[in-house]
């Protein structure tokens, strides 16, 4: 599942940067033209660009958000949740580590 939002992602930041290229090459030709000044070029060019990456930001956010709320619907554990469980299994182990040994050395003082 992730992996198709991914793909999904990477499909729009490819088309992102077709996009961007294409319309710095049409921007460029118009001021080879003289239909826009260089610096109005120019201009257009980071408007655009700084447009497609909050909108890239925009959609990754999104992206999270969706596969955070279809996470917490399938009810499954998160790695915060893991790795507490972790710890608290390795304490445990500890725990029983130290009253099996208690018990070995009161067994060995019964007999």
């Amino acid at each position: 599942m992730i992996d198709l939002f991914k793909k999904g992602l990477f499909t729009g930041l490819g088309l992102i940067i077709v996009t961007a290229d294409e319309v710095e090459k049409r921007i460029n030709a118009m001021v080879e033209k003289g239909k826009l000044s260089a610096e109005e070029g120019e201009n257009i060019i980071k408007e655009f660009v700084q447009k497609s990456e909050d909108q890239q930001s925009e959609i990754q956010e999104r992206i999270s958000k969706s596969l955070k709320s279809a996470l917490e619907s399938l009810d499954i554990a998160d790695k915060e949740h893991v790795e507490n469980l972790e710890a608290r299994v390795s304490s445990l182990e500890d725990r029983i580590s130290i009253l099996e040994g208690l018990r070995l050395e009161e067994d060995k003082k019964s007999h």
